[in-house]
């Protein structure tokens, strides 16, 4: 189920293009406003207990309905999970973010450029056109991961609860940061990574970073961005993306592999 859990919503993702307007989640804001108001003793951005009420409400309240629909008609809690994962992922479509900030490249809007960038990667942007075109293909890696491989990866482990359960971190995280202010070449990829301790000792996004520069192969290019003058790279996004896309198809082929290996064991 969760290999057409996964299709279903990257049909709908390609296909309607009004889910970024329905992906507000205002309601989430709200909810979290309320908790802290019915908490006063406890500081959000520091506090674990309310952090842990706010998630734990939120997967609770999922949890049930998933619950309840599957206890009426399996189907109902099939169609439910699709629902979920849908709305999960995002909020914004990461290829449209992408173009924007490669048209405004193109027409010499460094400044437009900046603007781009700075609502693809959610947080304030303000660099010069090379070290910008670098940041820009950075940021598609670590958006890709939290718009959707994130969300895939916690759905297929947790189903609807675990879609939830990732989206509602990166949430959070996100507000906190505005309060208080991977299929490429293989043997490159495991060469920007200093040892299997990587894998729980490096910061996530760190780690989702330099796996993807290894994967596309920039290492020569930044020393060049570093030593002497170059047009921006504006082609390296479409590169990145591209990486993107054949990471989901990755996705899509292992976990339908491990569909028919169930269904055949």
């Amino acid at each position: 189920m969760s290999l057409l859990s996964v299709i279903f919503a990257l049909i709908a993702e390609n296909f309607i293009s009004s889910l970024s307007e329905m992906r507000r989640f205002n309601f989430f804001f709200r909810y979290v406003s309320w908790l802290r108001a019915k908490l006063p003793t406890f500081s959000f951005q520091n506090g674990t207990v309310t952090l842990v009420i706010v998630v734990a409400g939120a997967l609770f309240a999922v949890w049930l309905v998933s619950a309840m629909l599957g206890n009426v008609l399996g189907l109902f809690g099939f169609l439910f999970g699709i629902a979920v994962l849908i709305f999960m992922i995002g909020p914004r479509d990461l290829e449209e973010d992408v173009q924007n900030v490669r048209t405004a490249f193109e027409n010499k809007d460094f400044e437009g450029a900046n603007f781009h960038a700075s609502i693809l990667a959610a947080r304030e942007i303000s660099e010069p056109p090379l070290q910008l075109a670098q940041t820009v293909k950075e940021d598609i890696l670590l958006q890709a991961n939290s718009r959707l491989l994130g969300v895939f990866f916690w759905f297929i482990l947790l189903g609807p609860v675990g879609a939830v359960l990732f989206r509602v971190t990166c949430l959070l995280k996100e507000n906190q940061i505005n309060e208080n202010d991977i299929a490429g070449n293989f043997v490159d990829t495991m060469s920007y990574w200093n040892g299997v301790s990587d894998l729980w000792l490096r910061d996530s996004e760190e780690f989702i970073v330099v796996s993807g520069v290894g994967a596309l192969r920039y290492a020569h290019r930044i020393e060049r961005e570093e030593h002497e003058e170059e047009e921006v790279d504006t082609a390296g996004m479409l590169h990145a993306l591209s990486l993107v896309k054949r990471s989901i198809i990755v996705w899509v082929v292992l976990l339908g592999l491990l569909t028919v290996t169930g269904w055949l064991v």
